[in-house]
């Protein structure tokens, strides 16, 4: 929220202290996250990070169901068991819970990771680009369409950047 509210009185200040004169600001927006999620390399790294993603998940899900039965035969065990039997099962189940949940948030931080990774390699070959639309067209400035409240489509260089992205 406060980055949009810095953009809208930084375009605001700009606007009101720019002097008159007969040129016009020209100004374009960017939808980044679209940007991203619609190239050529955005889709290829989704799929990547899904299967990854599925990977992990049927892995992890595998070990839960594993951990399950060994749980339902301590249980049925559980009556007959020995005080220090009890404990020392006890504390290894609740070692091995923790473990796979060690596991699950390890692999979560992973995907996390390697998506902002994707991310950020994609977001800086777009700003390449949206520089260059800048430079060749003649805008004075380009948004980032999360930081502005509104927008005209005719000011929306997405698809063109998506298209420049992927030629």
């Amino acid at each position: 929220m406060t980055r949009i509210v810095t953009c809208v009185a930084v375009v605001g200040s700009l606007l009101l202290t720019a002097p008159v004169s007969a040129k016009t600001l020209k100004i374009g927006v960017v939808q980044m996250q679209r940007a991203i999620a619609e190239t050529n390399d955005g889709k290829k790294a989704e799929a990547r990070l899904t299967k990854l993603k599925k990977k992990l998940e049927t892995d992890l899900n595998k070990k839960m169901k594993s951990f399950y039965q060994q749980e339902q035969q301590l249980r049925k065990q559980w009556s007959i068991l020995k005080d220090s039997e009890k404990r020392k099962r006890a504390q290894a189940s609740a070692k091995k819970m923790e473990d796979l949940r060690k596991e699950y948030l390890q692999a979560e931080r992973s995907l996390m990771g390697r998506k902002t990774k994707a991310m950020m390699k994609i977001s800086r070959k777009l700003n390449k680009i949206i520089q260059k639309i800048a430079k060749r067209e003649g805008y004075d400035y380009i948004f980032n369409n999360a930081a502005v409240l509104w927008a005209p489509r005719h000011v929306d260089l997405t698809n063109s950047v998506i298209r420049l992205y992927n030629k």
